[in-house]
């Protein structure tokens, strides 16, 4: 399995725009658990190009999907809870609330475009493609450093923010999961313990393989592979205390304990001994 990769560009040109980081991550294996915490004056807005990922603000949850922008507010404590960090593709960025010059605007634009962030009332976001590449452009323009680049880094989180503003109003929060997934989905969990194969699903919904691979992924934010196996993992997790990892392993069908230790590991971050201290810690607390 490959390496996990992530880039975090702090002190950029930008900095003196009121955009003091930009960040991405694209993990192959998921990491550790992000504990509470808070930005100080910081808006934080995170957009998860692919994978599965959970906040917690408070006691609220929120999963998020690939396609989906999360947002907190300057001095909200906010963690992932007991989820680690997972396997996907994330972009975060880091906004000064206190900036009278954002992104180089005007103090008077600069100000109505604070105040309509602080004016988001659905912290989870979808959005389109288009208007995400914004953000994940502008982290490429930025970390090549040039005067060009950073001008066009600056235009591209600006109409970013709007478009993001807009879809909250929303333009853009409609269900995009249509008939066809949602079958494919509920025939995996009907059938988890199963070896499922990608084309019995796609056949099932009526699609060859590569367009059932392709709409998955494009309405799910995550292959129906990492979803499948996702779904093992997590519905395993029940029987830890008390079954074998032999039983386990074979019991949703894979090769042999190695290879679903292997994969619980990837999806949770924790092998399934420790994920099963876990368990047992927190039933005696």
């Amino acid at each position: 399995m490959g390496e996990n990769k992530r880039k975090v560009m702090t002190g950029t040109e930008l900095a003196k725009w009121g955009i003091p980081l930009l960040a991405m991550y694209s993990n192959l294996s998921s990491e550790s658990v992000i504990q509470n915490h808070d930005h100080g004056k910081l808006f934080e807005i995170c957009y998860l190009k692919r994978g599965l990922q959970k906040y917690f603000i408070e006691n609220e949850e929120y999963t998020l999907r690939g396609g989906d922008v999360f947002m907190t507010f300057p001095n909200e404590v906010h963690s992932t809870g007991n989820n680690p960090q997972s396997r996907g593709c994330l972009y975060w960025m880091h906004i000064d609330s206190t900036c009278s010059c954002l992104l180089g605007l005007d103090e008077e634009s600069s100000n109505t475009l604070i105040k309509s962030l602080y004016s988001v009332k659905n912290r989870k976001i979808r959005i389109r493609d288009n208007v995400a590449s914004g953000l994940v452009n502008a982290c490429a323009m930025v970390e090549k450093g040039e005067k060009l680049d950073i001008i066009a880094a600056r235009a591209m989180l600006i109409e970013f923010l709007y478009e993001l503003i807009k879809a909250e109003n929303g333009q853009e929060t409609r269900n995009s999961v249509s008939n066809p997934i949602e079958e494919a989905k509920k025939y995996i969990e009907d059938n988890i313990k199963e070896q499922i194969t990608l084309s019995s699903v796609a056949d099932r919904v009526g699609f060859s393989l590569s367009h059932f691979k392709y709409k998955f992924t494009k309405e799910t934010g995550m292959t129906p592979g990492e979803y499948i196996m996702q779904k093992k993992i997590y519905d395993s997790v029940s029987l830890l205390p008390d079954r074998s990892l032999t039983y386990i392993a074979y019991e949703y069908s894979f090769s042999s304990p190695q290879h679903y230790s292997k994969n619980f590991k990837a999806v949770t971050g924790l092998t399934p001994k420790e994920y099963r201290k876990k368990m047992k810690n927190s039933v005696n607390q």
